[in-house]
């Protein structure tokens, strides 16, 4: 650029700056003998030449001209601006093929772009000249980027017939040749592979031998990548899974060691759609612990996995590194949840989670005390899970409804219609509640007797006052004290009747006139309260037994206490 004249350097700015030029002015430019100034002038005119006929007309003779030139940069980006000139299809398709087969590797990539380029407005032309085939034969490159730009225009010119076609040969060729390619290059191969299925194992296990290698990449979209392919082969043989895995666990604990946190992100989040991984990855655990330095992503990330390479000997310290993330403002919802999950491995486990969340339902924040409260629920009763408890209500109602509507002529009685409705949701048999220590219960009541909690989960209190009435003796006082802040939505008042019956099942003698009252209510209450109303009453009339397994009421655990066992 030194030797460039003062003129032409204003109008090579001009040029980069995409302001508007005269056409003699590019031609005086493309005629240059400079080498970066000719490549600047071929980028313009491949994007103007669609917007200005004459800038296409003028500059044709010379890009052909070009794609003879000495120098291979010159020659590609001869030929990337040709193959956008309109018009003149037929001397373009000559100068690619040419391209295709130039000794210089920058040429020959040009020449597999410039096809897509010319595909773009001259579709026709490149599936009847022959590039197709040429691009093909492309794909045996010594080059691997020619490889890649090859598959790349191939994939895009036959989009309509489903892309490139992987037959025997191509996958065992570029599978064999994966590791010469770049990261990106090397995942989008792999990721190609998916489209081809081995026909015999002799072929799949050929596959996989050439596969471990890549499998050890330290690079973790390639290591991705190369895992998905090995899913995808051994879909047939889920046994070689275990192998797979111990093959990866180096690699993987060497990426998450690096402390990079969108690498580790990325390898973290798909370690969790790789299922059971605690056999191989349990020993090592302390890869995946979060760090207070973590942003806040990489926490929930890290959250989530953790119950997966948990096992009996860890997951007490697992629960102990917790811990001090279930306050923390970024993940404390993740890490309760993560609490919860390691909970269910052993009963040490299951006590060191119930004392923790002991202590979060009396922190002041609501917000935690709610995900600590929907924790609890989730160990104790996993039958019915928090967020499915209104849908499947919802569900009930209707079957009842429908019930009803296509029972009246026939005139039958409500409990026929009730052992209608129990049957088709085909509900199962409710197992006992746990024995949930005193003071895990005071906390409880504490935190749903909070005003603060109940505005900002009121459905949630509502599901754990029914859940544990059995437990709680004041269950009663606080349905009184819920029930205006529950009749401000027609969801929420419709929950306060179920949690209403619930707690009668528990303790019939204190709630007879507070369900009487809450019934009456709602059944003047046209839309959802009225429905659940309905049910209430239906499954109330089938007697405490069948009651409990329409209304999804529990009973406490009869087993005997600690101490009477130890007498």
């Amino acid at each position: 650029m030194a030797s460039v004249l003062p003129e032409k350097r204003k109008m090579l700015t001009k040029m980069v700056s995409k302001e508007p030029m005269a056409t003699s002015d590019v031609v005086e430019l493309m005629a240059s003998h400079d080498t970066l100034v000719k490549k600047i002038t071929c980028y313009h005119v491949a994007d103007q030449c669609s917007q200005n006929a004459d800038l296409a007309l003028l500059t044709a003779n010379l890009l052909l001209k070009d794609t003879s030139d000495a120098n291979p940069t010159v020659r590609s980006a001869s030929i990337s601006a040709l193959a956008a000139l309109p018009g003149i299809e037929e001397s373009s398709v000559r100068a690619i093929t040419t391209a295709l087969s130039d000794q210089a590797a920058m040429v020959r990539r040009a020449g597999a772009v410039a096809c897509m380029r010319l595909h773009s407005h001259a579709p026709q032309v490149v599936l009847e000249c022959g590039l197709v085939n040429a691009l093909y034969e492309g794909i045996r490159d010594s080059d691997p980027i020619v490889i890649t730009n090859c598959i790349l225009a191939l994939d895009t010119i036959l989009n309509n017939e489903g892309g490139i076609v992987v037959n025997k040969n191509i996958a065992h060729y570029l599978l064999g040749r994966v590791m010469q390619f770049s990261d990106c290059n090397a995942v989008y191969v792999l990721t190609l592979l998916l489209r081809y299925t081995p026909k015999n194992e002799e072929e799949i296990f050929a596959m996989l031998n050439a596969l471990d290698e890549i499998l050890t990449s330290k690079t973790p979209a390639v290591l991705i990548a190369s895992v998905k392919l090995f899913l995808h082969l051994t879909k047939d043989h889920q046994h070689l899974k275990k192998d797979m895995l111990e093959l990866i666990h180096a690699p993987v604990c060497k990426i998450l060691s690096r402390n990079i946190p969108e690498t580790s992100f990325l390898m973290v989040e798909f370690l969790q759609t790789l299922g059971d991984i605690r056999e191989v990855f349990g020993s090592h655990y302390k890869y995946f612990l979060v760090r207070s330095k973590d942003p806040g992503y990489l926490k929930t990330q890290k959250l989530k996995v953790l119950p997966l390479v948990s096992t009996d000997s860890n997951v007490c310290q697992l629960i102990e590194e917790v811990k001090p993330f279930c306050s923390d403002y970024q993940s404390f919802r993740e890490a309760i949840s993560c609490l919860g999950k390691l909970a269910l491995m052993n009963s040490a486990a299951y006590k060191m989670c119930l004392s923790t969340l002991e202590a979060l339902l009396d922190v002041p924040t609501e917000r935690v005390v709610v995900a600590a409260l929907e924790c609890l629920l989730t160990i104790i009763s996993p039958d019915l899970v928090m967020e499915n408890v209104t849908p499947a209500m919802n569900s009930k109602v209707e079957v009842l409804e429908g019930a009803v509507a296509k029972s009246e002529p026939q005139g039958e009685d409500i409990n026929q219609l009730t052992e209608k409705a129990k049957q088709k949701l085909k509900i199962g048999p409710l197992r006992e509640l746990p024995d949930l220590p005193k003071e895990l219960i005071t906390a409880v009541t504490r935190a749903i007797s909070r005003s603060t909690v109940q505005e900002a989960a009121p459905t949630l209190v509502l599901h754990a006052l029914g859940t544990l009435a059995a437990y709680i003796d004041t269950s009663h006082d606080i349905v009184e004290s819920i029930s205006p802040l529950s009749l401000a939505a027609a969801s929420t008042h419709a929950d306060l009747v179920t949690c209403a019956a619930r707690v009668f099942l528990a303790r019939p003698a204190q709630m007879q006139l507070i369900l009487s009252a809450i019934l009456t209510r709602a059944l003047k209450t046209p839309g959802p309260p009225a429905s659940r109303a309905a049910l209430v009453y239906g499954a109330l009339m089938e007697g405490p037994e069948n009651a409990a397994y329409l209304l999804r009421a529990f009973t406490k655990c009869s087993c005997p206490s600690s101490e009477e066992q130890t007498a």
